[in-house]
């Protein structure tokens, strides 16, 4: 079998509402903003006829993807490897090898007849807690106190919500953030997890001491982990946060390269590993990643909003102790899922093992109004 095409194309269709719509100002949209479906995707075609899809693509991945043209992707770690060395390089590429990469892989699962998971040597665990991630719902005190105990309710036991402010809004900024997971405490009581993540404020902008506060006043709060309170590359200066608090601290989704997660694993600077399925490389690389913290028995959490049904065959191919819980964020996956045949989502809190072949999932055409090749 042979990679026979690489093609990128947008779809629209329908019209966002209920959970797919935003709270907040996202993506040049205005709160509540109803507006179509709109995705983007990456298919490899097989000279057998067999497409493997990844969500995300560019005209920039349909010009890398040429060279892919012609080579068997079964040999995927060579794919991977000629990608990467010199001439070539990652840089300014892990984008764009981290889509083929997941294309390829679903291309190999639907060839076979077999999850990605099965392929990984799973199902390992029987099922895995999810937390409910927050991102696109008001990050206000009493509306996020009412959402987490909404969600509480569903049967999840962890719920993460989004910071609105960063050092640059001050001593008040600083405390709405502060009261805003107070209120979520009180409202879902003393045993379900509470994430906080830094990202959407901007968080390249907070300097150590302002982020060594903010862990500080959370450790009251007893929050399971602080996510990116600062520039995702300082890991130095992580180093010096992780040792000023008792606040966990996690981070990954924007590192690039393994020799960062092997400084931040090695110099006990995470207390949570999250690569991002599309930044890092794609599954080929995902793979060495939770080998790598499994040895430093860091947990590994792959942030997952848009890579929820990518990242999930990868913690199912791994036991509890590397990956004890999995992301769902919860507007992002009402957007991203909307065209495919089915949704794949937790119940009562919790994932069962995904299906294939490849990721499970495939385009409906009848949700397609619109489709335009990149």
């Amino acid at each position: 079998m042979k990679i026979k095409h690489v093609r990128v194309f947008e779809v629209s269709g329908g019209e966002r509402s209920g959970l797919a719509l935003y709270e907040i100002h996202r993506g040049g949209l205005e709160p509540n903003e109803v507006t179509p479906y709109r995705m983007r995707f990456t298919e490899i075609e097989s000279d057998e006829g067999v497409v493997g899809l990844a969500v995300g693509g560019s005209a920039e991945v349909v010009s890398f993807g040429q060279r892919l043209v012609g080579q068997d992707p079964s040999a995927y770690e060579r794919i991977w490897h000629e990608s990467t060395n010199r001439p070539n390089s990652l840089d300014g590429r892990s984008r764009m090898l981290s889509t083929l990469d997941v294309a390829i892989w679903d291309l190999l699962g639907k060839a076979r007849g077999e999850s990605v998971c099965s392929m990984l040597g799973g199902p390992v665990q029987t099922s895995i807690r999810a937390y409910a991630a927050m991102l696109g719902f008001l990050p206000e005190p009493d509306a996020a106190a009412e959402r987490s105990a909404e969600v509480v309710a569903q049967g999840f036991s962890g719920v993460k919500w989004y910071l609105p402010h960063n050092e640059l809004s001050g001593p008040q900024g600083l405390k709405h953030n502060i009261d805003m997971i107070r209120a979520v405490r009180e409202a879902v009581g003393p045993d379900i997890d509470i994430m906080v993540d830094c990202i959407l404020s901007a968080s390249e902008q907070n300097s150590l001491s302002y982020a060594t506060r903010l862990a500080r006043q959370l450790e009251e709060v007893n929050v399971t982990w602080l996510e990116e309170p600062l520039r995702p590359e300082d890991l130095g200066v992580y180093k010096w946060l992780r040792e000023a608090t008792s606040t966990p601290i996690a981070f990954g989704e924007h590192l690039k390269y393994r020799d960062q997660f092997v400084t931040a694993l090695s110099q006990g600077i995470a207390s949570v590993i999250q690569p991002e399925m599309h930044v890092v490389g794609g599954m080929t690389e995902m793979r060495k990643l939770v080998a790598l913290s499994a040895s430093f028995g860091v947990p590994f959490v792959p942030h997952a909003n848009e890579s929820c049904r990518n990242a999930i065959h990868l913690s199912f191919a791994n036991q509890k102790r590397a990956c004890p819980i999995s992301e769902w964020g919860v507007k992002i996956n009402h957007n991203v899922q909307y065209f495919f045949g089915d949704f794949y989502q937790p119940v009562d809190g919790y994932f069962s093992p995904p299906v294939g072949p490849g990721f499970g999932y495939v385009i409906d055409e009848d949700k397609v109004e619109k489709r335009v090749e990149v």
